[in-house]
């Protein structure tokens, strides 16, 4: 269905992030998703020297190397064969005294002991109110959805790992994977978002969404949207699909729709594809797991919003991992 759509939509356009008031970083761990905040304002050089790791795409691929229960877990260093991936900046000066502290859900840049000028590439979250870092390890952001992720990471049990001639200490058995980290500018869409969603504002509205990647070439991601209605005893079915970064905040979809389908038209009877015309397009953008705003232009309806629940989950997926 999805390489139908693809072939039959020709021109695909990417959605930009919609603005916020700070940057954040998705981690898209293999435990679950941990979205960022970034305090540029009183962490400025720590904030654009993590940003620029992310977006060279460094933390991809490497993992928490280190978990000490009721304490922080650690990355940012090394991949699954604990090989260190060589930082690519100069050293960061530390400026623990910028007003934030070590508290719960907050990450801080790790740095050589004794040397406060020292930190690089590698991070902390702190799972406890560690204090006493407070006047030596700087602090650039915060946990805003996925604390709970890392409470499960940090209590996984550890032992002591023995590479080369190297010691590790406090090595998760499992060390959680850092799949992707992005950068945004909202609430990112993530594949957490496939599901049904409507509008319990109205009898009738619903979406279905589909957040994966291409199968088809392994590019992607892809956003497919599927809007049923009924307006004025009119009933609508339209679709679309549009590919996008991940990271993007907010994406907009080219929709095609069949002019008054027949009764039997839903999801599992879709109509024939040479029954579908250009309709307009859908901007998707999440608030969190659990709601979103959806916004359109079409010829048929004008342009509007409408305020989404969900109503369905992937299969053994929560939103709970982001409360």
């Amino acid at each position: 269905m999805i390489r139908r759509l693809l072939l039959l939509l020709a021109v695909l356009s990417a959605g930009q992030p919609a603005l916020a008031d700070n940057p954040r970083v998705w981690l898209d761990t293999d435990r679950g998703p941990i979205v960022l905040e970034l305090d540029p304002e009183r962490a400025p050089r720590h904030v654009e020297n993590f940003l620029a790791y992310v977006n060279e795409g460094f933390y991809d691929g490497l993992i928490f190397h280190r978990s000490i229960e009721g304490f922080v877990v650690q990355g940012g260093g090394y991949d699954r064969e604990f090989r260190l991936r060589q930082p690519t900046r100069d050293p960061v000066p530390g400026a623990p005294n910028n007003g934030l502290d070590n508290e719960i859900g907050t990450v801080a840049l790790a740095q050589a002991p004794n040397n406060i000028d020292s930190g690089q590439s590698q991070f902390f979250i702190n799972l406890a109110r560690n204090d006493f870092l407070d006047a030596e390890f700087t602090v650039f952001g915060r946990v805003v959805s996925g604390l709970e992720v890392l409470r499960d990471m940090n209590a996984d049990r550890v032992l002591s790992k023995l590479v080369g001639l190297n010691r590790f200490d406090d090595v998760p058995v499992r060390p959680p994977l850092v799949r992707r980290a992005v950068e945004t500018r909202g609430f990112p869409l993530m594949p957490l978002h496939t599901g049904s969603w409507f509008d319990p504002a109205t009898n009738g509205t619903g979406f279905n969404i589909e957040v994966a990647n291409d199968a088809s070439n392994e590019e992607g991601p892809l956003l497919l949207v599927y809007w049923y209605d009924f307006r004025d005893g009119r009933q609508i079915w339209a679709t679309g699909v549009e590919r996008f970064d991940y990271g993007a905040a907010e994406v907009t979809v080219e929709l095609i729709s069949v002019d008054e389908p027949g009764q039997a038209v839903d999801f599992r009877n879709p109509p024939e594809f040479d029954a579908f015309e250009t309709w307009g397009s859908l901007t998707v953008r999440f608030n969190d797991c659990r709601s979103g705003v959806f916004s359109y232009d079409t010829v048929a309806l004008g342009s509007g919003e409408i305020e989404v629940i969900r109503l369905t989950l992937p299969d053994q997926a929560s939103c709970s991992v982001l409360d």
